[in-house]
């Protein structure tokens, strides 16, 4: 039997109008969707945290790196490494950023030496860092404050 085009176009106009009052997601499909996403979530935020505060290590030993850099440079000009805490203070990091505080000091009296220090902010997550405080002193040598080693750590 053969149908004209606008029986056929009222046919599947209907079987449409059916669909679409039916059309959208039931409760228990977007309660499965929600499930499924929270149990995801729970394992991936650990991982994201480790990597957040790994990056924030990274940054914090690029910054004592780079103060180590500009010390080193003015023994270079003036023969001898910064002799008051003022001056040393000038190579202290002020601005607060990637959760540690970097500070240097002087190793001794004849500043011979010196020590970079990164510590994390106790406001921020870097606390629950495995590796603690970051330490750098102008003989290259790193310490950290769980006695972890450099490969563990940088």
């Amino acid at each position: 039997m053969r149908t004209s085009f606008n029986e056929w176009a009222r046919g599947v106009s209907m079987a449409y109008s059916k669909r679409a009052a039916f059309s959208g997601f039931t409760l228990m499909e977007l309660l499965i969707v929600v499930a499924i996403v929270a149990i995801l979530a729970v394992f991936a935020y650990p991982s994201y945290s480790d990597h957040v505060r790994k990056a924030a290590r990274k940054a914090a030993a690029g910054k004592v790196l780079e103060i180590a850099g500009r010390l080193e440079q003015y023994r270079t000009q003036r023969f001898a490494y910064p002799s008051s805490a003022a001056d040393l203070a000038g190579f202290a990091e002020t601005e607060i950023k990637y959760e540690y505080e970097v500070t240097a000091v002087s190793t001794d009296g004849d500043v011979s030496g010196y020590t970079i220090t990164a510590t994390p902010v106790t406001t921020s997550d870097q606390v629950n860092d495995e590796c603690g405080t970051l330490s750098y002193a102008n003989d290259g040598a790193w310490t950290f404050g769980n006695s972890l080693t450099e490969q563990e750590c940088l």
